[in-house]
């Protein structure tokens, strides 16, 4: 169900669910939505409460993610303008040359681009590099990680990677794990937190306490590497 709270002069929107858990949780997506999940038994006032309680850290995340995130308005992509890669900020700097290209040197992502006016072809080159980048460090870990699985898992797990808007990673029934090409932008810790994670959802597909136990057994370090991802602190 859709409910808010008003925190000063701001409203925050977010999405409530009930579940079968103990504690209420939120979490911030790359795109500002708010998902609050809580007990059963919780009121919708103890709920309002308890946001209106995070509101602050909320809107830290938001405002956070709405510099990190690629379609938010402000990315103009142009030379200075910064971008992660791996956990680091790097700054912008467009070569004009008739090859298409992108080289990482000197705290700078060089893009080379027949036109440095053409804000959609910069961007395109952009991501296309992250890709690039993504499918060589994601199957790096992903092929260091997933023997892991092993003990509780049969199959040989497949990895698959693309963009998406609200989620880091998920695995499917068939064994298959998709990973966020967002996650480039993250430090190396932070994707091998989300294949971990996704490792443990081939045995227990929801979040519940024995998928819980499975993951801190596997990664005992997954709280603090959570919550250094929803942060996006570098």
């Amino acid at each position: 169900m859709k409910d808010q709270i008003q925190y000063g002069n701001t409203l925050i929107d977010y999405n409530l669910e009930f579940a079968e858990r103990k504690t209420l949780g939120i979490k911030v997506y790359p795109d500002k939505s708010v998902n609050v999940s809580a007990p059963h038994e919780s009121s919708i006032e103890k709920v309002r409460e308890k946001v209106k309680h995070k509101a602050s850290w909320i809107i830290k995340q938001q405002d956070f993610f709405l510099s990190f995130h690629p379609l938010t308005p402000e990315r103009k992509f142009i030379s200075g303008e910064t971008h992660l890669y791996l956990g680091r900020q790097y700054r912008l700097k467009l070569h004009l040359a008739k090859n298409e290209s992108v080289k990482l040197a000197g705290g700078y992502i060089h893009i080379y681009i027949d036109n440095l006016d053409d804000k959609n072809a910069i961007q395109d080159v952009l991501k296309r590099w992250y890709k690039e980048k993504a499918e060589l460090h994601f199957n790096q870990l992903f092929n260091e990680l997933k023997p892991i699985s092993k003990g509780f898992y049969e199959q040989e797990p497949q990895l698959t990677y693309r963009w998406m808007k609200k989620r880091w990673g998920s695995c499917d029934k068939n064994g298959k794990i998709h990973l966020n090409l967002e996650l480039i932008k993250t430090p190396k810790k932070c994707i091998e937190y989300v294949i971990m994670h996704e490792l443990c959802h081939l045995k227990y597909l929801n979040h519940s306490t024995a998928f819980y136990t499975l993951l801190e057994k596997v990664y005992p370090d997954w709280k603090t590497t959570k919550d250094r991802l929803e942060r996006l602190m570098v």
